[in-house]
């Protein structure tokens, strides 16, 4: 998750022409033997033991029947998305206030601060920063929030501070409707931001609600985890949603082709701004809906197939019965 909108937490600042950043502990990039993802664990908590993202293996969950949906207050409201910018390391949206999160599991009211985005390099790289056993969706959004309205430093200091909704967006020729059409009014603003550090007013009345689409908010993964950028502070309850949005294909595609890593109007892409899955370690990833892990109907058709084969030989006499 790049909170970027918290730099005077994070002191992130652009080191160097290549989109290397500077965190407390020193500076990061998503691609660079000096300052990749690998060189993470010696900035502030990346070495921690409750980091994200994590690749959510469905057959380890833990079904937890109270969760319930999540409740969204002021979602629908196409006035709450206030400008679009480009941090140099992803798209960031600011929001006003009234977005609200609540439900069970969560230990009081989240207000809905900023969305951002990750992404591969186009619909055939996906660069969704949670993985569902092993697949990785096109784009991942992330609806940050913090508890009780408090400022995001304050957050930064609380263990269950922030509160976020992770949304996987996937490339889809099928893709059509209102939630498509969304989709392709907020990239269209992609154009206005290419450079770092450019921001536009948002155009066209698009709400969260309009971006959600049909997301069913009753069937998410639930787990305690981190900032998915440096300084990785462990202080997030994530709920990333099972189903994914479908986008058409071309939305997928204008973000890399749009957004520059640079204030330079012929820099580097933007692409591949994902963090790679973390180890799970002790922590429980509990479910909020009952289904089978995938593994699941394979194990029941060979269990199925030697009852029937134990049948037919012991019809033959070859077995007692």
């Amino acid at each position: 998750m790049a909170l970027t909108r918290v730099q005077g937490i994070f002191t992130l600042v652009l080191l160097l022409p290549g989109a290397c950043y500077a965190a407390v502990g020193g500076s990061w990039c998503y691609v660079g033997e000096m300052c990749g993802p690998p060189t993470w664990v010696s900035l502030g908590h990346c070495a921690g033991k409750r980091q994200s993202p994590i690749d959510i293996v469905t057959a380890n969950v833990s079904f937890n029947s109270t969760l319930g949906p999540v409740i969204l207050s002021g979602y629908g409201d196409h006035k709450k998305l206030r400008d679009m910018s480009n941090t140099g390391i992803t798209v960031d949206v600011d929001l006003k206030d009234g977005l609200l999160l609540t439900g069970n599991g969560l230990p009081g009211t989240y207000m809905a601060k900023t969305i951002h985005l990750h992404w591969g390099n186009g619909p055939a790289n996906p660069g969704s920063e949670h993985c569902i056993d092993g697949k990785r969706y096109s784009m991942e959004m992330h609806i940050v929030h913090t508890r009780d309205n408090m400022s995001l430093s304050d957050a930064m200091q609380d263990p269950q501070g922030l509160a976020v909704l992770g949304f996987f967006v996937q490339a889809s020729d099928s893709a059509k409707g209102k939630t498509a059409k969304a989709w392709e009014s907020f990239s269209k603003n992609l154009q206005r931001i290419a450079k770092k550090g450019s921001d536009t007013d948002l155009q066209g009345a698009v709400s969260l609600q309009d971006l959600m689409g049909s997301t069913n908010l009753a069937r998410y993964y639930r787990y305690s985890g981190s900032l998915t950028t440096p300084n990785c502070d462990e202080v997030v309850i994530w709920s990333v949603f099972a189903d994914p949005i479908l986008v058409p294909t071309k939305v997928v595609a204008f973000f890399p082709f749009n957004i520059r890593s640079t204030d330079s109007s012929v820099g580097p892409h933007l692409e591949n701004n994902f963090r790679p899955t973390q180890p799970i370690h002790d922590r429980m990833v509990e479910v909020s809906f009952f289904a089978k892990p995938r593994s699941a109907a394979p194990q029941a058709s060979q269990t199925t197939a030697l009852i029937l084969l134990f049948l037919g030989v012991s019809a033959l006499g070859f077995l007692p019965v």
